[in-house]
């Protein structure tokens, strides 16, 4: 059974009566084949329009065309055998290519049908399902050849409507083509991309392989002769990489110059950047000591190897045989670099709280003439002086008529009431011959004191460092008289008061440091009398290990102290109620809360020292601006007038 389709749609009643010579006379037809199990088309077009063919394969396929408006012209297309489903969409793919069309999947059962030169940019990435006519994108990488040339050499075997894209960074080529093509492309650059060069290695007798290296590798920078040279000092040798013909010349040249024997300077100077050379030397003369033991006595120039430092340069001076040098001077470099530093920042809080109650009360009743009654209350607590103001009360009465002891009584009394605090009340007289007076004194006293200090300092790795910030105070250890008291003479010590920080930083592994620490904060608490002194003193020996950058608690001392006093008079104080006029009582509560913090900074390059500077100057610089009444600052001033600098971070 035939079905005869014309480039205007089916002729549904032509099914049965078309014959062989119909259908080979027919302008266009697709033939398909009378089976149940698999259809089958044959194809016979004769300068058709593409369109239609994109028509009719679309009928026959079940697949989606996008056709862009530039897709024309016509094709002609025969089969003289059956083809199936998938042949009839092949052929249709080729039959596009052949007219500079291509088909891009757009989706599911769905095909863009665009010029050549436009598919570039669609294409997608190559897959196992990908068919051989369709635009295709594929990656390649370059292990060994350049894909800059390389992209100059797959160029013109790629589809003129195709792209290959080389990147340098990645040495990687982007190819766009026809998937039919790629195999092609991809034989091309693994070619290309075959590691070509050689590797040799040669042992030097008379020349330092460090040496030769500088050499060889100066000759291929100037000739671009395409080798590479690498040393090994430990056993003086030299690898050679590149290209056969290169590397046999850098081996000759390498060959030539090792033949004559070195004439070997056996004396070095090493000036030292970082270490101090004093501190250099017994290690080296250990290591030199072993080293000469491992070799045994007598072997090479039989020179035996003195190192010496020279202070003012810092400078090493070694004398030994050429491969005792080779040893050292590596040992030296490796041991002559900057050591991190730490910046180490003791935050010291110290608050207190001393309260203080105090409540007494006195009274005096005395007779004035002949045989004088006499009852009294005085507490030492209490101020002020009840028998002192007794006193100035009679001379002021008339009852004392000495001028002396009137002035002297009145001294007394002036004295006992400067040192009064609180409330006091009181009263006294004479009346018919007897003096009487009392006196209630109520106080109380709360003092807190907050004291904060921050001692910091800068600490080079393994250095132990000090800061001490405070006053020297006079303590008097010895006096001496001589015969009737004469010639006197005192010693005297003096004696730091204030603030220390002495640590010894220790860089581990993972930004934590190691502190050995000693914190102290001292100050005077009274003086007893000339030269002595007496002082509270805050103390921390320890070593602790902390991260960077975080803060730790040292220790501390939290203290509370409570007492209570009270006088009275024996018995009479005991009476309840009235007992409380016989009675005096203080009562004193004393509370300190001391703790110390550390806090440990990694300082490691000029970078960290900038940024580190910069933060404590800018904290400086602006608690300055803001007590200064003047926008400028007088520290930028400073800097820029003496010491002709730019402040940090400016």
């Amino acid at each position: 059974m035939s079905i005869k389709r014309s480039k205007f749609g089916i002729s549904g009643g032509l099914l049965a009566a078309l014959t062989a010579s119909t259908l080979c006379s027919a302008p266009q037809a697709f033939a398909e084949m009378d089976s149940p199990q698999e259809q089958r088309h044959r194809i016979n077009l004769s300068d058709v329009e593409l369109t239609d063919l994109i028509e009719d394969v679309s009928i026959v396929t079940g697949y989606t065309f996008i056709v862009h408006p530039q897709v024309r012209g016509r094709v002609t297309v025969t089969s003289q055998t059956p083809l199936t489903t998938d042949e009839v969409f092949d052929v249709f793919l080729s039959t596009l290519r052949v007219h500079q069309f291509v088909a891009v999947p757009a989706g599911d059962r769905t095909y863009r049908i665009v010029p050549e030169q436009t598919a570039g940019a669609s294409a997608g990435i190559l897959s196992r399902n990908s068919d051989g006519e369709a635009f295709v994108t594929q990656i390649l990488k370059l292990n060994y050849f350049s894909a800059v040339e390389a992209a100059q050499m797959v160029k013109p075997v790629v589809n003129p409507a195709g792209q290959v894209v080389a990147n340098k960074n990645s040495n990687t080529l982007v190819v766009v083509d026809y998937a039919s093509n790629l195999p092609r492309v991809r034989e091309i650059v693994s070619q290309l991309d075959e590691d070509k060069s050689m590797v040799k290695t040669i042992a030097l007798r008379n020349v330092p392989a460090s040496e030769m290296e500088g050499v060889l590798n100066s000759l291929n920078d100037e000739f671009s002769m395409n080798f590479s040279v690498v040393a090994s000092e430990s056993t003086n040798a030299v690898v050679i990489r590149g290209e056969e013909v290169a590397v046999a010349k850098a081996m000759q040249v390498a060959r030539k110059l090792d033949e004559t024997e070195r004439v070997r300077d056996n004396v070095r100077v090493i000036p030292l950047n970082n270490s101090k050379a004093d501190e250099i030397v017994p290690v080296l003369e250990r290591l030199s000591g072993a080293i000469t033991e491992q070799q045994g006595a007598g072997e090479g120039s039989g020179i035996a190897p003195t190192i010496s430092a020279h202070l003012p340069t810092n400078s090493l001076v070694i004398s030994a045989d050429y491969e005792m040098l080779e040893a050292i001077e590596r040992v030296v470099k490796s041991l002559d670099v900057r050591r991190p530093q730490v910046l180490v920042e003791a935050i010291v809080v110290e608050m207190s709280d001393n309260a203080v109650d105090e409540l007494g009360l006195q009274f005096i009743v005395s007779g004035t003439d002949g045989d004088i009654p006499f009852a009294s209350t005085n507490f030492s607590r209490s101020a002020p002086n009840i028998l002192g103001l007794t006193g100035a009360l009679i001379s002021d009465g008339g009852v004392s008529s000495d001028s002396t002891d009137t002035n002297s009584f009145q001294s007394a009394a002036i004295s006992s009431l400067l040192g009064l605090e609180g409330l006091t009340l009181g009263g006294g007289g004479v009346r018919d011959g007897t003096l009487f007076g009392v006196i209630l004194n109520a106080v109380e006293n709360d003092v807190a004191s907050n004291i904060l200090s921050t001692p910091m300092l800068m600490a080079v790795d393994n250095e132990t460092a000090s800061i001490v910030v405070g006053q020297e105070i006079p303590i008097t250890t010895g006096e001496v008289l001589g015969n009737n008291n004469s010639n006197p003479f005192r010693t005297v010590e003096r004696k730091n008061v204030g603030v220390q920080l002495d640590v010894t930083p220790q860089i581990s592994d993972g930004d934590s440091v190691q502190l050995t620490i000693y914190q102290e904060a001292s100050n005077v608490a009274s003086a007893i009398s000339s030269g002595e002194f007496i002082t509270n003193k805050r103390s921390i020996t320890t070593s602790v290990i902390a991260d960077d950058g975080e803060i730790i608690v040292l220790g501390g001392l939290v203290e509370q102290t409570s007492s209570l006093s009270q006088s009275q008079v024996p018995i009479l104080g005991d009476i309840p109620g009235i007992g409380r006029l016989f009675q005096s009582k203080g009562r004193t509560n004393d509370r300190t809360n001391l703790m110390v913090f550390i806090r440990p900074t990694i300082v490691r390059d000029a970078a960290d020292v900038r940024q580190t500077t910069e933060q404590k100057y800018r904290y400086v610089r602006a608690q300055e601006l803001m007590r200064a009444e003047e926008d400028a600052s007088q520290l930028d001033r400073f800097l820029q007038d003496v010491l002709s600098t730019v402040p940090p971070g400016q």
